[in-house]
């Protein structure tokens, strides 16, 4: 028979308690946010969202995932700002014109012509109306944390579109936002909000003559293949801030928000310039494509444009960023 001596028992006896320790420990917790995106993946904002999702994994030693849903997997931009304030959806980079519904200080970044060139656009959004834009957010329950653009936004249509006389009365296609939507009535057109996901379809059934958008998304969306006449009016600099939920934000520990905070800080800067490459260099790919590229006069688009400043802005704090922007 054998024999169980008191070492064997002792050793037994510690390794079981070890076993027990170890299956007492808690399990190890990871933090896994959902960002949601409405581009396709061969786009600046894909890669926006790869690079925000690599550097806050380093930054937290792999504690921080973020799972990425491009191409409006989960919905248009106003159902994913309500899911973020849901709390179902974690992060995005809706267009300022959407967040503006619940963040209205977000419409500065919306009016026509507020910006001269890309220059002067990357200098304000990388300026101290970072920092005002994030304050007022967070009581509405968003939290900022850095700016994408959508760059230069120009005019597709059906049929050319070589001055602002030939926009009268044809349907064109705006984002969910007043100040877009009265915009294009100011430019004559016949303006009609529809979300972003459906503009490709708009354009094909006819339910929409045109719509607005810039050389990359026009050209990764392949809006050219229903819209071959592009205007170039460059009318409004498109800003996606990238956005989680102030209610998210303040759940997660310190580290873990610093690192979102410089990363999308990054990301967004990374971004601006991707884009406005992107912008830069598909012009030429468009006009191959068989794209009819027109450039009008932008002085009748200026001149419509002045009548949205007095509608819109009418409060002081409204007109004192403005004049922010405006320095």
């Amino acid at each position: 028979m054998f024999a169980l001596t008191r070492s064997d028992f002792m050793r037994g006896a510690i390794a079981t308690l070890g076993l027990a320790v170890l299956a007492a420990a808690p399990a190890f917790s990871q933090t896994s946010l959902r960002f949601a995106h409405f581009s396709v993946e061969d786009d600046p904002n894909h890669r926006a969202a790869t690079e925000l999702a690599e550097l806050v994994a380093a930054a937290t030693n792999g504690d921080v995932t973020i799972a990425i849903s491009p191409n409006s997997q989960l919905g248009g931009e106003v159902e994913v700002v309500e899911g973020i304030l849901l709390g179902t959806i974690d992060m995005a980079p809706p267009s300022a014109a959407v967040l503006a519904n619940w963040v209205p200080e977000m419409n500065v970044l919306n009016m026509p012509f507020v910006f001269r060139d890309w220059d002067h656009y990357q200098s304000v959004l990388n300026g101290p109306i970072y920092d005002e834009l994030s304050a007022a957010a967070a009581p509405k329950g968003l939290r900022l944390l850095g700016f994408m653009t959508s760059g230069p936004r120009h005019i597709m249509t059906t049929s050319a579109v070589n001055g602002m006389e030939d926009l009268a009365g044809r349907k064109i296609r705006t984002v969910q936002n007043p100040v877009h939507v009265a915009t294009f009535n100011a430019f004559g057109a016949n303006a009609t909000a529809i979300a972003y996901p459906e503009v490709y379809s708009s354009l094909q059934t006819g339910v929409v003559d045109g719509a607005d958008a810039a050389n990359t998304n026009y050209f990764t969306a392949k809006f050219y293949e229903v819209a071959p006449f592009w205007a170039q009016v460059s009318w409004l600099f498109y800003t996606n801030p990238i956005v989680i939920s102030e209610a998210k934000f303040q759940s997660l520990d310190a580290e873990t928000q610093a690192a979102l905070l410089d990363a999308g800080r990054k990301v967004g800067q990374d971004q601006q310039a991707d884009w406005r490459a992107s912008d830069d260099n598909l012009l030429a790919e468009l006009t191959a494509n068989g794209v009819t590229v027109t450039t009008p006069d932008p002085a009748p688009f200026r001149a419509a444009a002045e009548a949205i400043y007095a509608e819109f802005l009418t409060t002081d704090e409204e007109k004192r960023l403005v004049a922010l922007i405006n320095q």
